[in-house]
């Protein structure tokens, strides 16, 4: 879920989640609640009294859980013996993942925050690239915490992270958010749900829209894929992470122009296309010095692969991270949209 704010945008976003802009969103999605059609329009997965379970929670932890389990495979193929310091690991990961990102949200919404910073607390809002930086200091520690080697371990994390990922832009695809700008291409969605991000927030309700989140999910699978050719071979320590960095940099900056969330500019660019910058030169940085390392072939055999993933299958990790990620992720308060268990608490839009 990545959240951004510009000033044009600011009574408009401020006005998200609030009693008056969810009186008004089924309006703008232009048919009722119960009429909402398509895996994008499915925001709800259940409600528990005050309580409301959404689908992106319990989607995000499963690819969450899924790329802890190619992972840690993975070390255990390299011979890294992740069971000395895998509690830190994937216990650490999650949680710092869940800081960064929901703190560089803040940072993208700070005018909105100096306007209501209570209700902005207790909005939901998550930014993948914060995310990845806060996984990123958990791995350094780890590696510094259990004297492994950095960059091998970097490279196994990032064997499993594409997959994760791609399953968690899917559960984008269910909440609305990082949406894509209005086209006519035959492949456009609508999102009509009131719930929905694209609706109750950005206003678009029943306009045809990229389905930004589907193109980032194929292309994360399909980084996936590649990773994992790369891997069968010969490679050197760190050139599979600073590959992940490279290719997931520059396919975020493209996608970045097709997505439709208000979000700010500087130079006609977004805070995310400048991360992504950032982040595609820490993958050349990477690159260059992981050219000076030895080849090794850890991951070249696929049967080892195969007998490492049927034992991390049993592995007690990959459910703490589903846990992690769906209580994060997964649980909001009585209306979409918000923390709180009481919706009086939020703001109502200024007129």
């Amino acid at each position: 879920m990545d959240v951004g704010i510009e000033k044009s945008s600011l009574l408009r976003a401020h006005a998200c989640g609030s009693p008056r802009a969810r009186a008004e969103a089924p309006a703008a999605g232009g048919a009722d609640r119960t009429r909402h059609s398509g895996v994008h329009n499915r925001v709800v997965l259940a409600r528990i009294g005050p309580v409301t379970l959404v689908n992106f929670g319990l989607i995000a932890a499963v690819g969450g859980a899924l790329a802890a389990w190619v992972s840690l495979a993975r070390q255990e193929q390299a011979g890294m013996r992740p069971e000395t310091y895998a509690s830190v690991l994937f216990v650490a990961l999650p949680v710092l993942a869940v800081i960064g990102s929901r703190v560089f949200s803040l940072a993208l919404d700070w005018r909105e925050f100096l306007v209501a910073p209570w209700a902005t607390a207790f909005k939901p809002g998550f930014a993948f690239q914060g995310g990845l930086v806060g996984a990123a200091v958990g791995v350094v520690a780890t590696a510094a915490y259990a004297h492994l080697d950095l960059f091998l371990l970097m490279d196994t994390m990032a064997l499993g992270f594409p997959l994760g990922h791609a399953i968690g832009r899917v559960a984008c695809h269910t909440y609305g958010c990082c949406h894509g700008r209005p086209t006519r291409l035959p492949l456009a969605i609508r999102y009509t749900n009131p719930d929905s991000k694209a609706v109750r927030c950005s206003r678009m309700g029943g306009i045809p829209l990229h389905p930004t989140q589907l193109y980032s999910a194929l292309g994360s699978l399909l980084l996936f894929v590649i990773l994992a050719t790369v891997a069968s071979g010969q490679v050197r320590a760190g050139e599979i992470a600073a590959a992940f960095l490279i290719i997931g940099s520059a396919g975020r900056f493209f996608v970045e122009f097709l997505r439709g969330e208000p979000t700010g500019k500087l130079l006609r660019l977004t805070p995310f296309q400048w991360v992504s910058i950032c982040t595609f030169s820490c993958g050349l940085a990477l690159l260059y010095v992981a050219l000076g390392n030895p080849l090794h072939g850890r991951f070249a055999d696929t049967a080892s692969f195969l007998e490492s993933l049927r034992h991390a299958a049993f592995s007690v990790y990959p459910f703490l991270v589903f846990t992690v990620i769906f209580l994060c992720f997964g649980i909001q308060g009585r209306q979409v949209g918000s923390f709180s268990l009481q919706t009086s608490r939020l703001p109502r839009a200024p007129h």
